[in-house]
């Protein structure tokens, strides 16, 4: 080749470098906020607060993806139409709208577990020309999903979950397509820390909002949901989160806070939960500023308005509290007949779920009080999808007239399914879906309540 043709080759290189975005370390982002309905105003918040985080720290627009299912800012019950709030303000100071610029890529149910699956391993949705994980090698990546959980399960819109197998299994297929160098995941959601027991994944490392067994709390939750002089009637925030997120949002330019830093601060400020982490923890000490950018841009949720302490409210009884409230609150005896009635129908609902639990646990081991007993109160790892799942989708279905079997308060109880397929798994022969189905049509005719 002559040196002609090898200024050409060289030239050629360098332009190609220079076009292809996965050229050397890039950072990449996936949000997700899994649930829908008013109610869950905080999920929407923290997400859209991240995106503003990532977007102000110089993470390309190109390279965050957003899922969520874009329904609260128009909600009619929002009181700042086209607006979010991710923390509460004083009377007269009108806060940071996190949902201002906020893209979502992915909304309503297209928000679903295929397409996170398909998003984290870079295949495009079947018929969806959305963006997913394009990133290389070299890259890192930050994963925050927020939402409900149980355990074993993280929660989509209308029925669907993901279980924890499904999840590591899209991760590792990440892995072996070569797709990060490092990967954070922090997780939201109750019993968030099964969805990473056991992980073994190299390059993986992962936080979450509360331990295998105890529940989630929200955040400044009413009394304490005031934006401007107006009570919002929902939780701004998750405990979790809101550390977090403004721990992010104090990060400058110049900082050297590491992922280890950052999980004892948000540890210690986190009192409701047991925050914790698993996986690789070999490059705990690299820079947090290394997976959500170090640029200190304006268009960041100030933190400088957030009170010293927030309300929380564990998540296990968060409808009740915000029904309760708006009894408590109510300025006619109409607006208290209301609520009065809303609530008394949550008690039932909520009644008849830990009644239909315990009914499974009963057609289970009938007659053996000591196995029932031990259904309810074993903690047996989600290691079994296939009963967990086909169970729990038989209970969302069915039982869906007399409660929400996605609720907080319900999947709190799930661990009883957990329990019983795990011994499912070790030759107990039962039909654990049938018997789910049985108990919620009342076709055993002796349903407790």
């Amino acid at each position: 080749m002559n040196l002609r043709m090898i200024v050409i080759v060289a030239l050629l290189g360098c332009i190609s470098a220079q076009g292809n975005p996965l050229q050397g370390k890039v950072n990449w982002a996936v949000v997700v906020a899994g649930s829908k309905d008013y109610s869950n105003y905080r999920h929407q918040a923290d997400a859209c607060h991240m995106y503003q985080i990532l977007k102000s720290k110089g993470v390309p627009e190109s390279n965050i993806i957003v899922m969520a299912f874009d329904d609260i800012a128009s909600s009619g019950l929002n009181p700042f139409p086209g607006k979010l709030f991710n923390k509460p303000t004083a009377k007269g100071v009108p806060g940071t709208d996190v949902y201002a610029g906020c893209k979502i890529d992915y909304s309503g149910y297209d928000v679903n577990p295929e397409n996170f699956v398909r998003v984290m391993t870079g295949v495009v949705p079947r018929g969806f020309g959305g963006k997913v994980l394009r990133s290389s090698s070299e890259d890192n990546i930050f994963m925050y999903f927020v939402d409900h959980g149980a355990p074993g399960l993280l929660y989509f819109p209308g029925f669907e979950a993901m279980h924890k197998s499904e999840l590591i299994r899209g991760l590792k297929t990440m892995k072996q397509k070569n797709m990060f160098k490092r990967l954070v995941f922090y997780i939201e959601a109750c019993e968030s820390g099964s969805m990473f027991e056991d992980l073994d994944i190299p390059g993986i490392y992962a936080m979450t909002a509360a331990n295998a067994h105890e529940s989630s709390w929200g955040y400044y939750c009413s009394p304490g949901d005031m934006v401007n002089g107006e009570h919002m009637g929902t939780c701004l925030g998750d405990e979790f989160s809101i550390h977090m997120l403004e721990d992010f949002d104090n990060i400058s330019a110049h900082d050297t806070e590491t992922l280890g830093e950052q999980y004892a601060v948000v540890k210690a400020e986190t009192k409701k939960s047991h925050v914790s982490r698993f996986g690789d923890m070999s490059f705990t000490t690299e820079h947090v500023s290394d997976f959500v950018g170090r640029e200190n841009a304006e268009g960041a949720d100030s933190p400088a308005s957030a009170p010293e302490h927030g309300y929380s409210v564990s998540v296990k009884e968060l409808h009740l509290h915000n029904l309760y409230q708006s009894y408590h609150s109510a300025s006619t005896s109409t607006e208290r007949i209301a609520a009065g009635i809303a609530l008394q129908a949550q008690l039932d609902q909520q009644q008849a779920a830990e009644a239909t639990f315990r009914r499974i646990a009963e057609l289970s081991y009938p007659g053996d009080l000591e196995l029932q007993e031990a259904a309810r109160r074993l903690r047996e790892k989600p290691n079994n999808p296939v009963c967990e799942k086909a169970t729990h989708v038989t209970l969302r279905k069915s039982c869906a007239e007399k409660f929400d079997a996605g609720s907080g308060f319900a999947l709190q109880f799930h661990q009883v399914i957990v329990n019983i397929c795990a011994n499912v798994a070790r030759g107990l022969k039962l039909d654990l879906p049938g018997i789910a189905e049985k108990v919620c049509s009342n076709d055993d005719k002796t349903l407790i309540v």
